[in-house]
């Protein structure tokens, strides 16, 4: 099992790097956020979020969750970071497109900003879609 891909986000002016996929496929050594509670790893997770598989999360919880990790990747950059849920698409492309909104990276949509730089198939249902979308105004 591995990573789908990865996206980079520029904060404060340093890249920071977040893989994404199933979170089974935790790298070695990176500070996950889980959205799968039945995850054989859910135990490493340095974050985690339940969330029901093809549903969409609590936007406050998820909004804290993320704030977490964003103080986390601007105070060491170059640890490696990573979100998963069970197959790394659909919840996982909806919180690592939420993520990409708080750092205030994107522009226009963010679910093809998302589908352009991790996975096309990303944000699997409309309701994913929509979370997103509301999220980010």
């Amino acid at each position: 099992m591995t990573s789908h891909g990865a996206i980079t986000l520029v904060l404060d002016g340093r890249p920071v790097r977040i893989t994404g996929g199933p979170f089974d496929a935790l790298p070695d050594g990176a500070r996950g956020l889980c959205l799968e509670a039945l995850s054989a790893r859910v135990g490493e997770a340095a974050w985690r979020l339940d969330v029901p598989d093809f549903g969409v999360p609590d936007a406050d919880a998820l909004r804290g969750v993320l704030a977490e990790m964003l103080a986390a990747m601007r105070a060491r950059p170059g640890d490696a970071f990573h979100v998963g849920c069970k197959a790394g698409l659909g919840r996982t492309g909806l919180a690592l497109a939420c993520l990409a909104c708080m750092a205030g990276v994107v522009e226009g949509d963010p679910v093809a900003w998302l589908r352009a730089r991790y996975v096309a198939d990303a944000i699997e249902t409309p309701a994913q879609e929509d979370f997103v979308r509301q999220f980010g105004a």
